[in-house]
């Protein structure tokens, strides 16, 4: 049943990422299922590139992988595989809500 796995990773991403949600340089938090986009902005509302990518790097050195992506490089894709196990998705986004924290 992939579209029922599909929607346990969302909530399951959905929950480990919460916490960043009050961030104001997180502008929104969008997807369905296990395609979700964070899309990333300075202080002036405006798309920050930089902050992605450092996001990027951050998560890179602790050994997770994401996608940057959107017309100005400010957004980040998780599009984790359905066959991914619970514990392992719960720890690379953990990694990622640090590394937004941390830049």
């Amino acid at each position: 049943d992939f579209g029922a796995r599909a929607q346990n990773l969302e909530k399951v991403a959905r929950e480990e990422l919460e916490p960043i949600l009050g961030d104001e340089r997180v502008a929104e938090f969008r997807g369905r299922g296990a395609m979700i986009a964070i899309e990333l902005v300075d202080d002036n509302n405006q798309p920050n590139a930089d902050l992605t990518a450092k996001v990027a790097k951050t998560c890179r050195e602790q050994g997770v992988l994401i996608l940057t992506c959107g017309l100005d490089g400010n957004v980040i894709r998780l599009l984790p595989p359905l066959v991914i196990n619970e514990s392992t998705l719960r720890d690379g986004l953990q990694v990622l809500a640090e590394a937004i924290r941390a830049n």
